[in-house]
């Protein structure tokens, strides 16, 4: 058993020491060196932790392309997890509130990842923008729900952050993660070991005169349709809305 703000300071100490140290290979690489070290970082920190993975579909990710990753968000370990297992030269798309974290969101700033503002329209607008010019040399990895599951079952997904699948001609990488919530539970401080599942399904386009929400809504189904009958039944009011 772990507390889980120990998990935390190991994740910040690790991402902050040794991205510190290797931003100037960072740099002098092209920004192609990132993917060698969120994956080290990431796999460190799940050892550390006595979490592991299981992972399936990789055959489904062409090597040297660039992806919008869409994941259902069930833990803090989901982020690690993902790095860990998916070979792509990989950014998050994070909400501003980590930016706020000293050090660490100095840090990953400078290794390229974009922060949002939610509760503002424009700013929101703005990120995804930035999202979008910055995916000619990477990937990045969204969650459309906006927040962590509480019940297990995924929420309904937001289509702003989907813009890069319509103006960029990105394709879209639709991955669910299983039992993250089991290694981190809602509301609970206990990381415990344990193993997620990660299931990578083929990479979608926008359909012709598909809109954004549309698209969400398939990529909602698709993630849903592997994710939810393994939590259980759905309570009344969550399966009619």
């Amino acid at each position: 058993m772990r507390l889980r703000f120990i998990f935390v300071a190991v994740c910040l100490f690790l991402y902050v020491f040794i991205g510190l140290l290797c931003y100037p290979f960072y740099i002098l690489s092209n920004r192609r060196m990132f993917n060698f070290l969120v994956r080290f970082c990431a796999v460190m920190v799940l050892k550390l932790a006595g979490i592991k993975f299981e992972v399936t579909g990789l055959e489904h990710i062409t090597s040297g392309e660039k992806y919008l990753i869409v994941s259902n968000h069930q833990s803090i370990v989901d982020i690690p997890v993902i790095a860990a297992a998916l070979p792509v030269n990989l950014r998050i798309f994070a909400k501003k509130e980590i930016a706020r974290v000293p050090l660490f969101g100095q840090v990953i700033w400078l290794y390229d990842f974009v922060f949002v503002d939610r509760r503002s329209r424009y700013n929101s607008v703005k990120s995804v923008k930035i999202m979008a010019k910055k995916m000619k040399f990477c990937s990045f990895l969204v969650f459309p729900e906006g927040t962590r599951t509480k019940t297990g079952f995924v929420g309904r997904f937001k289509s702003a952050c989907l813009f890069p699948a319509f103006d960029n001609n990105v394709r879209v990488l639709p991955v669910a993660l299983l039992d993250a919530n089991k290694i981190v539970a809602p509301g609970k401080q206990e990381v415990r070991r344990g193993t997620v599942h990660l299931k990578v399904f083929e990479p979608v386009t926008p359909l012709e005169g598909e809109s954004r929400q549309e698209l969400a809504d398939r990529l909602q189904k698709i993630i849903a349709d592997y994710v939810d009958p393994t939590v259980g039944p759905k309570p009344e009011e969550e399966a009619e809305g």
